[in-house]
């Protein structure tokens, strides 16, 4: 017969003791398993959240932050009892989504490997532990969902009067900055030499002298330029005065330049942080407030009415699952056991 190996009694003991203090339980959750919450648990999402308020957190609001680790493992353990699962495209559906959404926040489009390495330097979390993080909250909110569907069934649809109400209250957050629109023929200078450089900005010069002697269009410079690949044509779009990032990209003195021109003007050669320009402006905006039927962006069809509606929209689907969550774990703890240690809490 084998023999087992059996650690010495006192290393059994001082194991015992060593993960005691590393990881104290603050509580244990039982609806379908028991579950400890443990201190490094806790302490964590404090650190979390306290980093992202910028300062301590209040007594009461850790309070708030264990009860609402509880609450997320009665919701996970309910929802496995009642076999809720997430489908691997309802999951990539969500990701899908986030890196939109981080996407639009930093102003350029991330691959997935980008957007992959986002997540982690900002949650800390390797991948595979975000995107479990992801299924469990999906999981949890479907299991909400199907539990009080007599809740989100009781919802109403946005009224004109609630759309107008909240225009009047907030009219003045509704405004289109000064903006301008333009196109451009330009020379890309990212990674060129200083010889090149100046080979460019003559040879922009000579077709604005060009222009301005009424010997070549803007135009026909347009069309020239879809078959020279030295220099690019291009329609900029509008211009918000405004944009943070259209400043760090362009540089205020190109903005301020563009800016001064007035409609239908064509000035060159102008640089920016990227290029040498040939610009004309093809319309100019003051600053105003917006209407409800007026686009929130010229060009775009989303009016400042189909905004607020949206916006009222989820504000109203926020609160239903709020009254839904409440109501669930308010059943779940009823039949569930919760045991806290409140000598190893730390307020």
């Amino acid at each position: 017969m084998k023999r087992r190996l059996l650690l010495p009694l006192v290393l059994l003991i001082a194991a015992t003791v060593s993960a005691q203090v590393l990881d104290r339980p603050v509580a244990v959750v039982r609806l379908t398993e028991t579950v400890n919450i443990g201190r490094r648990q806790l302490d964590a999402q404090l650190a979390l959240f306290e980093q992202q308020l910028g300062r301590t957190l209040q007594p009461t609001e850790q309070e708030q932050i264990l009860e609402a680790l509880m609450n997320d493992e009665l919701l996970l353990q309910a929802a496995s009892r009642s076999g809720t699962r997430v489908t691997q495209q309802e999951i990539q559906n969500y990701l899908s989504v986030q890196r939109q959404q981080w996407s639009q926040a930093i102003g350029t489009v991330l691959s997935e490997d980008q957007f992959r390495r986002q997540v982690e330097q900002q949650t800390g979390q390797p991948w595979g532990d975000f995107v479990a993080d992801v299924s469990d909250e999906l999981i949890k909110l479907k299991f909400v969902r199907e539990r009080r569907s007599d809740v989100f069934s009781r919802q109403t649809g946005v009224s004109d009067a609630e759309i107008r109400s909240f225009y009047e209250e907030q009219a003045t957050s509704f405004t289109n900055p000064a903006m301008v629109s333009f196109r451009h023929v330009y020379v890309d200078l990212r990674g060129t030499t200083d010889q090149q450089r100046e080979e460019a900005r003559a040879l922009l010069a000579d077709y604005r002298r060009r222009i301005r002697n009424g010997n070549l269009t803007f135009d026909s410079l347009e069309r020239e330029a879809l078959d020279d690949p030295g220099i690019s044509a291009d329609d900029f779009g509008y211009l918000l005065r405004n944009d943070a990032r259209a400043q760090q990209l362009l540089g205020r003195a190109f903005i301020d330049a563009v800016f001064a021109l007035e409609e239908g003007a064509v000035e060159g050669v102008l640089e920016s942080n990227v290029a040498l320009h040939i610009v004309r402006v093809t319309d100019k905006r003051a600053p105003r407030i917006l209407e409800l039927d007026d686009p929130v962006l010229p060009g775009q069809n989303v009016t400042v009415r189909q905004q607020i509606r949206t916006l009222l929209a989820s504000q109203k689907e926020q609160e239903a699952l709020a009254t839904a969550v409440e109501a669930v774990v308010a059943e779940l703890r009823e039949e569930a056991e919760i045991t806290l240690f409140e000598a190893n809490l730390p307020w």
